[in-house]
């Protein structure tokens, strides 16, 4: 089974690769930006593709015989991240129906639409509804709250803070419910 993972140097993408490459039934394939955030020990085992979603020819490329496509990118570092993410999900949507793509995998966040979500969550939503919006291809759309685990932005917030503010008065914020998980509980979800 050809499997192409995007997002694969971020901290669920890096792990995941890992898990992928263990599997003798997978022939992984990567789309990254830049070849060389890539490990030589990773390109020997893996077909890795430069380019982005942005550009449909290096997206056709990547999506070449690929049954299984997971779909972990985000714009965050961007200005425009929320317009961008629109674009980004919808070029891959399109290039995977015409590739001929079986299944989509997107890990996006939990929440609802309404005057309280943050944008950051918002385009993380609209992500997840652009790739879900096509029955010509299967889109399975996995939500999580806060992922926990060593390594995490969140963690490592959560960390510093109790290491360098044992004590302090929280702000109102603190008080948001979130339902956290722990990242090899996602892990076995994606795969």
């Amino acid at each position: 089974m050809k499997v192409l993972l995007t997002g694969s140097t971020g901290y669920i993408g890096r792990r995941l690769k890992h898990r992928l490459i263990q599997d003798e039934n997978i022939d992984l394939r990567l789309l990254v930006r830049d070849k060389k955030s890539i490990s030589s020990k990773i390109i020997e085992k893996v077909e890795v593709f430069e380019g982005d979603t942005f550009h449909k020819e290096s997206l056709e490329k990547a999506l070449k015989d690929v049954d299984i496509a997971f779909y972990l990118i985000h714009s965050l570092n961007r200005k425009d991240y929320k317009n961008l993410d629109k674009i980004s999900a919808q070029n891959f949507l399109d290039m995977a129906i015409s590739s001929g793509v079986k299944k989509v995998i997107y890990l996006g966040g939990l929440g609802v639409k309404n005057e309280h979500t943050s944008e950051h969550l918002l385009s993380r939503l609209e992500t997840g509804e652009i790739l879900s919006s096509s029955d010509k291809i299967q889109t399975i759309w996995i939500r999580a709250g806060v992922i926990i685990g060593s390594g995490s932005t969140s963690f490592e917030i959560i960390r510093n803070l109790t290491e360098k503010l044992p004590i302090m008065t929280t702000p109102k914020w603190v008080n948001t419910k979130a339902q956290p998980i722990a990242v090899d509980d996602v892990l076995s979800y994606l795969y």
